[in-house]
């Protein structure tokens, strides 16, 4: 059995960028955890809190209560039986020794095989990026015996990245990004993933704006464009932390 933490941003971010990915391997007998490291109340919630006012925010923790709602009900759609909204400092990320002890004690606890995580260059998606940085940080931290934890050191053999091709991004690094190397068809199940998501409809439709259609936009444009340029329907795709060795040609 194969265990992997998706560790992001924003409650939506693990439903949205490996849903289908988590599903698929769920199906198959294996665990995991989808761990958000905020509630996603300042940038993930649309026409929520009025436009001005001192006192506009006043509502913020029913706000939060609901985003975890969200990300409870979109987890029991795609099989999720462990998850978890932390309310980290979001946009921006300010996070400490605190942050990171927490978070290691999550990975050690949980003891994955995998763990996922958004890119650490993603321009345009702050949050994104500081989550990438942090969650490739812990995996560093969880190996080392000094690290404060009262739990046992492990090391995740295997850490996967994904992002959004964008240029700005390719632009803050001086040149493209390595393409994916690890793609995954989820065209059988797409359907559950557009469930799953469907679930956040409630913060996450702005005005005006008919979520659906967004979201069916979206996964045309990303997931169904990566399965177009491979061959299939949909995909996910993901870059490697570390680059597989092998003593052969892996055929």
């Amino acid at each position: 059995m194969t265990r992997i933490m998706v560790i992001v941003g924003h409650p939506q971010d693990p439903f949205e960028r490996s849903a289908g990915t988590v599903a698929k391997h769920l199906a198959r007998g294996d665990e995991a955890m989808f761990l958000s490291l905020t509630t996603g109340v300042v940038t993930h919630a649309f026409n929520v809190f009025p436009a001005t006012g001192d006192d506009k925010l006043k509502d913020i923790e029913a706000v939060k209560q609901t985003k975890i709602d969200e990300f409870d009900r979109a987890a029991k759609v795609l099989g999720i039986t462990k998850g978890e909204v932390l309310d980290f400092p979001e946009s921006p990320m300010l996070l400490g020794m605190d942050e990171y002890v927490a978070v290691v004690d999550r990975i050690r606890d949980f003891r994955p095989d995998v763990v996922l995580c958004p890119h650490p260059v993603e321009v345009g998606r702050q949050d994104h990026m500081d989550a990438g940085r942090f969650a490739n940080a812990c995996v560093d931290y969880v190996r080392a015996d000094g690290f404060p934890s009262a739990l046992a050191p492990i090391t995740v053999p295997h850490v996967f990245m994904f992002y959004y091709p964008g240029f700005n991004a390719d632009q803050l690094l001086g040149t493209a990004r390595h393409q994916p190397d690890v793609v995954v068809d989820i065209s059988d199940v797409i359907d559950r993933k557009r469930a799953a998501m469907a679930e956040f409809e409630g913060t996450q439709a702005k005005a005006d704006e008919n979520y659906g259609e967004k979201t069916d936009s979206l996964l045309e444009h990303v997931d169904g464009h990566a399965g177009y340029m491979n061959g299939i329907a949909y995909a996910e795709q993901f870059t490697r932390l570390n680059r597989p060795v092998h003593q052969y040609l892996p055929v």
